[in-house]
């Protein structure tokens, strides 16, 4: 039998056909999945917004880019698919109705992995990343998944290595629309510096019509950043008085009207942005024309005037692919706002006049944050027990149909008192601000300030709210009972003390706490020496006084004598802090475990105090009146 023979290394070369043909299967699966990947690239920058919210198309395909990006993203032989994937997504989340689909598929996770990897020499590379996260913060939800994420902590991080200067703008703008208002308070030095970064942008790109771009960045994109980091009343009063800028007009509020009139007029109406420019420009002014000093200024511009009266009656198409972050408000309501606090004394003087004119029960309005509507809700129907004795005025109620600024309005003017709920969001809340200063300082309205948990109000708020009697709920998801019985007996003080018969608004088997009073007729008691008072005389002091009626029924003095004889012993505060503890044991043993306030005692104690030294100082005036000199 012949000896069968293989030719030299066939087994290898059965090997080597194998593998090539192998690698060439390899190579063209590889292949047909980068390119499935571009493709996938193409699809979505050309993709289009759903107008029946289902984006689940959007969510798989970003899952299948997402998936090939992490698999490849450091190597070489995919270089360029990655980068074409870095160019597509900041024009992706620039739509920023997106930046769900984004989150939903953990890009920002993604994104800042990637910004540890990528290797500073890709520059280009570098600002699209950043870029992209900057868009996923102009979401609300984005702010909340980056913040989760530690983004401000590691964009600082990232800046050591990357010095450029527009990477530090954009890094910056990110800073502050992540940033809480206790982070915006408490870090001013580099918030101030970023606030005059975002006006030299918006300076520049207002010279730059009818484009209004600068450095890259168009006008309404810093301005939306200053409306987020107005929500701390301090930045505005940088803003408007101590930027590091220089601008043409005398004033930084003619600034702001001269952008907003310019940019209205030169930019058509088709342009993608106008109106969340104008928008922002709106949220600004409103902001501005909470505060008395500027008020003249927005007063005297007609053309403002005007161009806000357009705006309230135009119908205005929103733009689908832009969102609008919760501290903004739509540019109607922020116009109508403006012409609101706009009014003169006249237009006031009409609407008190309406609640003079009206015979009916007392009305409390509650003025709160719609993120609160969980604590809002509790305590309406807390109230609703005693719809007999008063009403109750709240939005959702009352502004189904109509003039919206108009019809809050007429529930301020018609409220005996206003419930404002205080807390972050409140603070941060234009419409709420716009609420308070309409009730407080334009109509001098009666405010029952009531703070959720522990948020300290900003000094705007504080500065008016630090002298009045409060209540605070700590426990948001079942409202305090002994703090709804303070509220209520507050509520009753006070209706009794706006001059109302106490025994014809008020069933009293319905209060937690029963009060037999007696309507009083009121004299003029500066005609008369304190030391003549009677105890209705007093009763009448405390009343005129806004003085809390249980401290009058726990002292029950009975003339002007007592009265002035028990103010020497609150001649300075370490006695007033004596008589407050002494007496606050008294207080809650009589009136069956309810609190003496702090502030209520205080309050007490500075009104005699004064009541005690302009006595004195009528009775020298007179010793010296008396006193005849004869020549």
């Amino acid at each position: 039998m012949a000896k069968l023979t293989f030719p030299p290394n066939a087994d290898a070369d059965d090997d080597n056909n194998n593998s090539s043909n192998k690698n060439e299967t390899s190579d063209s699966k590889e292949i047909e999945t980068r390119e499935e990947f571009l493709s996938a690239l193409i699809k979505l920058q050309n993709f289009e917004i759903p107008t029946d919210n289902n984006f689940q198309e959007h969510e798989d395909l970003l899952k299948f880019i997402l998936n090939y990006a992490n698999l490849h993203f450091q190597s070489p032989k995919y270089s360029q698919s990655i980068h074409s994937l870095f160019s597509a997504l900041p024009e992706y989340s620039n739509k920023t109705i997106l930046v769900p689909c984004l989150i939903q598929t953990n890009y920002p996770e993604s994104l800042l992995k990637w910004l540890k990897l990528i290797s500073k020499e890709q520059l280009s590379d570098v600002e699209r990343l950043v870029g992209t996260i900057y868009n996923i913060s102009r979401h609300d939800n984005g702010v909340q998944v980056l913040n989760s994420l530690n983004t401000t902590n590691q964009l600082k991080d990232f800046l050591v290595n990357h010095p450029d200067i527009e990477l530090k703008i954009m890094c910056a703008m990110t800073t502050a629309l992540l940033s809480t208002p206790e982070q915006i308070k408490t870090d001013r030095k580099r918030m101030n510096n970023i606030l005059d970064q975002l006006l030299k942008i918006i300076i520049d790109a207002s010279k730059r019509s009818p484009k209004y771009v600068a450095k890259g960045w168009h006008i309404s994109e810093p301005l939306i950043v200053l409306v987020r980091l107005i929500c701390y009343d301090r930045t505005l009063d940088y803003i408007l008085q101590h930027a590091q800028v220089e601008i043409e007009q005398n004033s930084m509020v003619k600034f702001f009207i001269d952008i907003f009139l310019q940019f209205h007029k030169n930019v058509e109406d088709n342009d993608s942005l106008k109106l969340s420019t104008c928008t922002a420009l709106c949220n600004i002014l409103w902001s501005i024309s909470l505060r008395q000093q500027y008020k003249d200024e927005l007063e005297e511009n007609k053309q403002l005037k005007n161009l806000l009266e357009k705006i309230t009656n135009e119908k205005i198409v929103i733009n689908p692919i832009h969102y609008v972050p919760k501290y903004m408000e739509n540019i109607q309501k922020a116009a109508e706002g403006i012409l609101c606090n706009m009014k003169n004394d006249d237009d006031q003087g009409k609407d008190n006049e309406r609640l003079n004119s009206i015979k009916k029960k007392p009305s409390i309005m509650i003025s709160y944050a719609h993120s609160d509507n969980h604590v809002c809700s509790q305590l309406y129907n807390e109230l609703n027990k005693y719809e007999q004795n008063f009403d109750i005025w709240i939005d959702w109620k009352n502004t189904k149909t109509g003039y919206l600024w108009g019809k809050i309005a007429d529930g301020i003017t018609d409220a005996n008192i206003i419930l404002c709920l205080l807390s972050t969001k409140y603070y941060e809340s234009k419409s709420c601000q716009q609420e308070f200063v309409y009730a407080h300082d334009h109509l001098k309205k009666s405010i029952i300030p009531i703070f959720i948990l522990d948020d300290k109000p900003p000094g705007w708020l504080a500065i008016h709210t630090c002298m009045m009697k409060y209540v605070r709920f700590r426990n948001i998801k079942q409202l305090e009972q002994e703090k709804l019985k303070d509220l209520i007996g507050m509520i009753e003080e006070n209706l009794f003390d706006n001059n109302l018969k106490k025994d014809q608004y008020f069933s009293h088997q319905s209060l937690p706490v029963h009060h037999e009073e007696t309507y009083i007729e009121y004299r003029d008691l500066s005609q008369e020496k304190v030391q003549q008072w009677n105890q209705n005389d007093i009763k009448q002091w405390f009343q005129q006084n806004k003085l809390s009626i249980d401290l009058w029924k726990l002292y029950q003095f009975e003339n002007g004598t007592q009265l002035l004889n028990y103010a020497t012993s609150l001649s300075n505060d370490e006695k007033i802090e004596s008589q407050r503890q002494i007496y606050s044991e008294e207080f809650n043993e009589i009136f069956k475990g309810k609190r003496l306030l702090p502030h209520q005692f205080t309050t007490f104690a500075y009104a005699l105090r004064k009541l005690y030294s302009e006595q004195n100082t009528n009775e020298t005036k007179q010793q010296k009146s008396q006193t005849c000199v004869i020549s």
